[in-house]
């Protein structure tokens, strides 16, 4: 009974150690998303998803883009986001179109939500960018206004002025 016993520990160490050693079967996608933001922009930025009408996001060098308007905002009609590893990138956009990086630790990233619609599913992004209080508490905890961190209301409004809501 001691051998059974012993034998079924060893093939257990075996298996855990030949399943720890072998490589993930599971490839994490990336976001790959590069957000270009108006010149001087501190506060929310969102992206509402799967808005009919509105442009498609477009590609560049494999990256999507996300151009906000001058209020934060983009709706686009693709119909949902990227997801995996995040390897965003946010750049400032002057009057030519220069683009100057911005720190990562000046970025927050809200979780990702929804809002139905008329059986429509609107998904969006959210990401709260500061310019004053830029460092690795920021970039792990956000904004600490708590009107600041008010995503879904600020969807809401949004989309009420675009007259997707009644």
């Amino acid at each position: 009974m001691k051998w059974v016993r012993l034998l079924l520990v060893m093939i257990l160490v075996v298996v855990g150690t030949a399943s720890c050693a072998s490589e993930p079967t599971v490839q994490h996608e990336k976001t790959d998303t590069i957000h270009l933001v108006p010149e001087g922009f501190e506060g929310q930025l969102i992206v509402i998803y799967n808005v009919e009408g509105a442009p498609k996001l477009k590609k560049e060098k494999g990256y999507t883009l996300i151009p906000y308007h001058d209020d934060g905002f983009y709706l686009t009609s693709t119909e949902d986001m990227e997801y995996g590893a995040v390897t965003d990138e946010f750049y400032y956009m002057d009057q030519k179109d220069k683009r100057t990086q911005i720190e990562q630790n000046c970025t927050y990233l809200f979780p990702n939500s929804g809002i139905t619609i008329t059986d429509r599913r609107l998904l969006y992004s959210a990401y709260y960018l500061t310019q004053s209080h830029c460092s690795e508490e920021f970039y792990g905890r956000g904004p600490e206004n708590t009107a600041n961190r008010n995503v879904a209301a600020n969807v809401e409004e949004k989309v009420r002025e675009e007259g997707l809501l009644e």
